[in-house]
């Protein structure tokens, strides 16, 4: 199935903010459904239902398909598909921007522990004063922050290359 991009408009936005809407959306990922199969598993008037459907419809993520019976049943689009399975090139980019956003913020981090400057400041081990002269850099916590972001970044990086090398792999093979 190819990837379908989602033009997110006003009206897009409009149409996906009523929780009904979403729930009618991830009923029909499982199934094409009536509008009467859908009243009874969502637990909401027939005519309800079909006030969404419209709305969902007329956004294009929902299409009525007649198929020369009776009923009219409802199913998602490719576009509403889309929405609620993400294709897996999209949860890849998603991963490898949060590895390397990791991986920047690391190396700023660590960038910032090793540039601090260092100050020297007289060290008050009795209340009289007094006290040896002792070197203040930057905060600890500020080299262990960038260590752990530049691993966590790795990981994700190379966790998305390997996902996007099997995925091409598979795709070939097919």
């Amino acid at each position: 199935m190819e990837p379908v991009d989602i033009v997110l408009t006003k009206e897009t936005f409009e149409v996906l903010a009523s929780g009904t809407r979403l729930d009618i959306l991830k009923t029909l990922n499982r199934r094409k459904m009536t509008i009467t199969e859908l009243a009874a598993n969502l637990g909401l008037a027939k005519s309800t239902i079909h006030h969404h459907l419209q709305k969902l419809a007329d956004a294009g993520f929902v299409a009525a398909g007649e198929d020369g019976h009776a009923w009219v049943y409802y199913a998602l689009t490719p576009e509403g598909r889309a929405l609620l399975q993400p294709s897996g090139g999209a949860r890849i980019r998603i991963i490898l921007t949060a590895g390397l956003a990791s991986l920047a913020g690391g190396v700023c981090a660590l960038a910032a522990y090793l540039t601090a400057p260092v100050r020297e400041g007289p060290a008050h081990p009795l209340a009289g004063g007094g006290g040896i002269p002792v070197p203040e850099g930057a905060p600890v916590e500020l080299l262990v922050a960038g260590v752990a972001l530049v691993l966590i970044g790795g990981c994700l990086a190379a966790y998305a290359c390997i996902r996007r090398r099997n995925t091409c792999g598979a795709g070939e093979a097919t």
